[in-house]
């Protein structure tokens, strides 16, 4: 079957790797001819119009659909989920990935979806062009942590540098993605800061961002990107928590550890991720759900 008319999907509340492997792909895909859509969910921050101003949107049904960096279908948004059963390509880095796909390209050993999505791309002759370049670099940057957080590689530093030489202005991009902030970013960072908890000696923080904060400051959902990785970088914390209420009720939860396997914790209320970056969902009180996570990662810490 020609695949002419190819969807492109992300996961719920998408980061800077869904969006900018999704338009990436969207745009060498097109050089090749072909007619794609990228989807995501929700408003996103300003700091990204870098990308999404100059990707123009289009209605169609399409015979091919793409998944990028969704570790499985209960992870699709409500407005996509009807498709989880027609994904045919799952492009992803999470080894937890489920294989929920037709066929899959998982290399769990790269630091961010973008980076398979940047050898997609050279492997059927597409150009990466800065606009691409500078899609790539967001999904690499972001979920590296701009090269602090230990999933860096030698080789995320080397696609880094390749992506300068193409032309992406790389410091205009630090820029907007970890140096300036939304001042409704600072509020809400500002209440996260005065409800942190400490538990087992410091050893494990928790941070709480209810639907109630988010009111109060007008926060988007992609305004509060990476603020779960705050309470791992006191001084101390072993295991650094987020628990972000849902508009149904339900918590989604963060975990980011130093050594600890989080993508275990966090498998026993049926999420996953990375070592040492990991979430999943549940419902619950959050005081439950601390008592909870401590009693898993105490567990952990034991092992």
């Amino acid at each position: 079957m020609e695949m002419d008319r190819i969807l492109i999907l992300t996961h719920n509340l998408p980061d800077g790797d869904a969006i900018g492997s999704a338009l990436a792909l969207t745009t060498a895909l097109r050089q090749k001819g072909k007619t794609v859509r990228a989807t995501w969910s929700g408003e996103l921050s300003s700091c990204y119009k870098v990308l999404t101003d100059a990707y123009v949107d289009e209605e169609f049904e399409p015979d091919y659909i793409v998944s990028v960096d969704i570790a499985g279908v209960h992870l699709l948004p409500k407005e996509t989920k009807h498709l989880g059963d027609r994904i045919d390509l799952a492009i992803d880095h999470h080894g937890t990935n489920s294989g929920f796909a037709k066929e899959s390209l998982v290399i769990a050993q790269s630091a961010s979806c973008a980076e398979i999505i940047m050898d997609v791309i050279e492997a059927f002759g597409g150009t990466v062009t800065p606009y691409i370049g500078s899609c790539i670099y967001v999904g690499l940057s972001t979920d590296t942590g701009c090269f602090r957080f230990n999933n860096t590689t030698p080789e995320c530093h080397i696609r880094a540098a390749k992506l300068s030489l193409l032309g992406v202005d790389i410091a205009n991009l630090n820029q907007l993605f970890f140096e300036q902030k939304a001042r409704a970013r600072i509020e809400i960072e500002r209440l996260v800061l005065d409800g942190m908890e400490f538990a087992d000696d410091g050893r494990i923080c928790f941070i709480t961002i209810t639907r109630e904060m988010m009111e109060k400051t007008g926060c988007l959902e992609s305004d509060i990107e990476g603020l779960a990785s705050l309470p791992k970088s006191v001084e101390g914390v072993e295991a650094g928590i987020t628990l972000r209420e849902r508009p149904n009720g339900n918590w989604k939860i963060s975990v980011r550890t130093k050594f600890l396997n989080a993508a275990k914790i966090c498998s026993y209320f049926g999420g996953g991720g990375h070592t040492f970056a990991a979430g999943c969902e549940c419902s619950g009180t959050p005081f439950d759900i601390k008592v909870a996570m401590c009693k898993l990662i105490k567990q952990e810490m034991s092992n």
